[in-house]
């Protein structure tokens, strides 16, 4: 660890806002991203008996493993469900980010949801990204081919994040990304020269 003291910082906001962009800067900066999302893609299969049990065997597509669009279309819809789902999968998920933090003098946390999955907890300091709604709907278009209506009843699920950041005790700078990309990597260049003056290069 070159004697560092630990150090994590949290990457949260809405879909779309700029997270994924961020975590893919520092990881070409050479830091190490932990994406909670994809943790959540192993949670699934690593909770495969439970959420059989729980939501049937629609879930399951043909090679045995679980079909994340047939589990979305089945508690993205029914918030209840999602709860059930979050308590399976989420302390799945929160174990596993506690043991890949472990030890490292500095990595990052990419999750959307970090307040509700309580890992603000895990961090010394957070980049919460903002962009207008407009511009996030354009992007979920174009990145995920979905329609507006489909990334609106996501949006709907979000409505929790960043609403206590602002309150957790942990310094919060919030990144905007409101379509100037430029804008969006110069304050990202900001936050990685604050870094090295804090003696945290390359991990």
């Amino acid at each position: 660890m070159g004697g560092y003291a630990l150090m994590i910082t949290g990457l949260t906001g809405r879909s779309c806002s700029g997270k994924d962009a961020a975590a893919s800067f520092f990881i070409q900066k050479g830091f190490e991203v932990i994406d909670v999302d994809r943790l959540g893609h192993e949670a699934l299969e690593a909770n495969r008996d439970r959420l059989v049990s729980t939501f049937g065997e629609g879930i399951l597509a043909e090679d045995g493993t679980v079909s994340r669009r047939a589990l979305g279309s089945i508690v993205f819809s029914d918030s209840e469900l999602l709860e059930k789902l979050n308590s399976i999968s989420h302390p799945w998920m929160c174990e596993r980010v506690e043991e890949l933090v472990e030890g490292k003098s500095l990595c990052f946390i990419n999750c959307a949801l970090l307040e509700k999955m309580n890992l603000v907890r895990l961090c010394d300091e957070i980049l919460y990204f903002w962009a207008p709604l407009e511009e996030r709907v354009k992007r979920a278009i174009q990145r995920d081919g979905i329609t507006e209506e489909a990334f609106l009843r996501r949006e709907a699920n979000q409505k929790e994040i960043g609403s206590t950041l602002f309150e957790c005790g942990r310094r919060v700078i919030t990144i905007l990304n409101d379509g100037d990309k430029n804008y969006l990597y110069r304050q990202l260049e900001f936050y990685y020269d604050t870094l090295l003056g804090r003696g945290y290069a390359h991990g």
